[in-house]
C-alpha cells in the first residue's frame, strides 16, 4: 500500500496535468498526420487501399475530440486548482464529476486504441500488397499511428492512476469499503468528539 499511500491530491493533480498536456501533443501527431495524407490525395482515404473516408476522419474526430478539446478543458481545470483558484468544495471536484472524468477518460482509451488499430491495420493492408516504402503518404501516416499509439497508452496510465486515486480515498461508491473510507475520512476531521461527563451536584455526593 505504500505507493497508494502516496497518491494524495496535488500529486495526482500534477500527474493528471502532465499527461494532458502530453495527449494535446500527440493529438497533432494523430489529426495533422492523417490530414497531409489526405491532402496528398485530394481529400481520398488511402488507408485499406483506399477505402472509405470515414477511416480516417474517425482517427481525426477523436483526436480533436477527446485530446484536444476535453484535454484541454481539463487542464484549464486542474491548473486553476494547482493555482488555488479553484478548491475541492467545488462541484467540478465532487465525487460525482471525477467518476465522470473517470468514464470519460475509460472511453477516449477505448476510441483512441481503436483509431490506433485502424491506422495500423489500413497502413499495413496497403504495404503489404504493394511496395509503399517510398510513397508520399507513408510519413504522415506513420506518423498518425505513433501518436495515436502512444496516446493510447498515455490514457491508459492515466486512467490507472485516477482509479487508484479514486480507490484509495473510498470515491468509488460500488466498490466495497468505499463507505468505510468515507466514514473513516468523517472521522478524521479534527472534532474533537463529546465525553459524556458526571453532572457537578452527583460528583459532591459521591462519598470516600
Amino acid at each position: 500500500m505504500g505507493l497508494l499511500d502516496g497518491l494524495n491530491i496535488n500529486a495526482v493533480v500534477l500527474a493528471r496535468l502532465l499527461s494532458y498536456a502530453v495527449l494535446v501533443f500527440f493529438s497533432f501527431f494523430i489529426f495533422v498526420g492523417v490530414a497531409v495524407m489526405k491532402d496528398k490525395y485530394n481529400g481520398l482515404c488511402v488507408l485499406y487501399i483506399f477505402g472509405p473516408v470515414s477511416n480516417c476522419n474517425y482517427a481525426m474526430a477523436i483526436a480533436i475530440i477527446f485530446q484536444l478539446f476535453y484535454a484541454l478543458y481539463r487542464i484549464v481545470i486542474l491548473f486553476l486548482f494547482k493555482i488555488g483558484k479553484f478548491t475541492t468544495d467545488m462541484f467540478l471536484f465532487s465525487d460525482l464529476m471525477e467518476l465522470v472524468h473517470l468514464g470519460i477518460d475509460l472511453v477516449a482509451l477505448f476510441l483512441t486504441f481503436i483509431a490506433a488499430c485502424i491506422l495500423s491495420a489500413g497502413h499495413n493492408a496497403n504495404c503489404g500488397k504493394y511496395n509503399c516504402t517510398d510513397d508520399i503518404w507513408v510519413s504522415p501516416s506513420r506518423a498518425a499511428q505513433a501518436g495515436a499509439w502512444i496516446s493510447t497508452i498515455v490514457w491508459l496510465l492515466l486512467f490507472i492512476l485516477e482509479f487508484l486515486y479514486m480507490m484509495r480515498h473510498g470515491k468509488i461508491p460500488f466498490l466495497p469499503g468505499a463507505r468505510a473510507q468515507q466514514s473513516t475520512t468523517t472521522n478524521q476531521t479534527g472534532e474533537t468528539p463529546q465525553v459524556d461527563t458526571m453532572p457537578a451536584d452527583q460528583h459532591s455526593e459521591i462519598k470516600y
